[in-house]
């Protein structure tokens, strides 16, 4: 898989003059606005899932805290603690396939603008037609690749929702058989 940023990317291509670069607002504003979106949704993602860290650190402190009959906390947790522990394990792996997906979404972005400057230089004529039939094999390739980024994106949204459903039903489970079988 080959990383954005290394072959020179950005223009495989040199453009001729400033115009080879620059694109209309309307042709990128809503891929920003939509970037945008996603990545405020892989955040709220990481800060639940941070949040559901956080309440099996109470769920710990609880029993470890206080004696007497918090000590009944602390071995209800120590007998479910296959439980305790696949929650943990569901909500880092939705915190850490949040953070991945917000970088495929910026990597997803990145595809679109260097399409979009492409599809520019095939307007007008200060290219020649051999420059232009590059320009559509650029064009294919950035497509093909901006396709297997938004494959693994939709994988990785798919996954940390997942883990972080599975991580919210096992700390409500762990804090129930904590709290009230204590």
């Amino acid at each position: 898989m080959q990383i954005l940023g290394t072959d020179n990317d950005i223009s495989p291509i040199a453009a001729k003059t400033i115009a080879d670069l620059e694109l209309d607002e309307k042709m990128y504003k809503p891929d920003f606005e939509i970037t945008e979106k996603f990545q405020g949704f892989s955040k709220e993602l990481v800060r639940i899932s941070l949040l559901g860290l956080g309440v099996y650190g109470f769920l710990i402190k609880l029993g470890t805290e206080e004696k007497g009959t918090a000590q009944k906390f602390l071995m209800a947790l120590q007998q479910h603690k296959f439980l305790a522990g696949t929650g943990v394990a569901a909500f880092a792996l939705c915190a850490g396939c949040a953070l991945f997906h917000g970088y495929e979404t910026a990597r997803c972005l990145a595809y679109q603008l260097i399409i979009a400057r492409y599809l520019n230089r095939l307007e007008g004529d200060r290219w020649s037609p051999q420059d232009k039939d590059r320009f559509r094999d650029v064009i294919k390739e950035k497509q093909r690749c901006q396709k297997g980024v938004v494959k693994v994106g939709t994988v990785l949204l798919f996954t940390a929702t997942t883990s972080l459903v599975v991580g919210a039903v096992l700390v409500a489970v762990c804090s129930v058989l904590v709290l009230f079988r204590g």
